[in-house]
């Protein structure tokens, strides 16, 4: 089957999450008057931005502690050298679509700190389970306490069951007992030959944090309160703009908003934007209200970031060259 040139499928790309971006902001703004939300972003109380920097920073120092416990069986990292490779990753992910800021972070992080790629995809997606599985309890919290409606029960039941069986597979298939048994005949030698395979046995390292009860525990802990820091903030966000809304609201509002974010194709900013205000209209607010804290909400989350994240690679001494996916700085079989 013919492929089209690299240059031809890189505009592609571009033109088709600029296209997806497009229609969820048409989607975010008609039927909203502009004029009414300018006022409503006017009126914010200004008091409220130096506790909401603070809950800024808290919230990265939190995914800072996180990404430092999730790789501590690979290598001991601190948080402080954690803190500017999360802020950068973040900054990547809003910017980039398909989540392709992890993507590019997995490569930084891999030259960086001298870990393997499949060592850290496999790191990521203990942490990807475990930011859903926390998203499912704060959709459950939000379902049995608030008048949410029916919209978000599936959503609910199938994150609460997929993200559970994802942790329960990850801990199940990276036992002692499954990666050191011998193959044996039929089905199970091809399954055992893969996951033993020098391709897989990286990729299994990288998740063999899901075997540490205490480091499993500190990473549950840890994404919970970062979570609960950013429905804090949320909470200074709309408590600026007038909006009195119970807690559990914004906690609802960060879990939504967050699975929004990996809308395809478009930017991940663009999805918050987008089930923010669904969200704030679901629960009764008027669309111009709902606009005008979901702009906020992407305001505060996403512009320090913006600014931070030059000194974030500047602290890291990122150059092009590590974000050369050619450039294997270090081979997997030897980590």
């Amino acid at each position: 089957m013919p492929t089209l040139p690299p240059k031809i499928s890189k505009v592609i790309r571009i033109l088709a999450g600029t296209g997806v971006s497009a229609g969820v902001i048409w989607l975010f703004l008609k039927d909203v008057q502009l004029g009414e939300v300018a006022n409503s972003l006017k009126m914010a109380d200004p008091i409220f931005v130096i506790p909401m920097i603070g809950i800024f920073f808290l919230r990265y120092w939190l995914r800072a502690l996180r990404w430092s416990v999730l790789v501590q069986h690979l290598r001991k990292i601190s948080p402080r050298l954690a803190l500017p490779r999360v802020i950068f990753a973040q900054a990547s992910n809003v910017v980039l679509p398909f989540q392709l800021g992890y993507v590019v972070m997995v490569q930084i992080s891999s030259r960086k700190f001298q870990l393997g790629r499949r060592e850290l995809f496999g790191a990521e997606i203990i942490e990807r389970i475990m930011d859903g599985f926390i998203f499912s309890l704060m959709l459950t919290l939000a379902l049995a306490t608030l008048a949410i409606g029916a919209g978000f029960t599936g959503l609910t039941i199938f994150m609460l069951f997929g993200t559970s069986t994802g942790l329960f597979l990850t801990w199940f298939f990276t036992r002692s007992q499954i990666l050191g048994k011998p193959p044996g005949v039929g089905l199970s030698r091809h399954l055992f030959k893969f996951l033993q395979s020098d391709t897989i046995t990286p990729l299994m390292r990288g998740l063999k944090a899901a075997q540490h009860k205490k480091q499993m525990f500190k990473i549950f802990l840890l994404t919970g309160l970062a979570w609960m820091a950013e429905a804090g903030l949320y909470w200074l966000v709309a408590e600026s703009l007038g909006i009195n809304a119970s807690p559990l609201v914004h906690i609802f509002v960060v879990a939504a908003a967050n699975i929004g974010a990996g809308i395809p194709l478009a930017q991940s900013g663009v999805g918050l934007l987008l089930l923010a205000n669904l969200s704030l209209r679901g629960i009764g607010e008027t669309a111009e209200n709902a606009v005008a804290y979901a702009i906020g909400v992407e305001a505060i989350v996403v512009l320090p970031l913006l600014f931070l994240a030059p000194f974030a690679a500047w602290d890291m001494r990122l150059s092009w060259k590590d974000l050369d996916f050619r450039n294997r700085q270090i081979s997997e079989e030897k980590v």
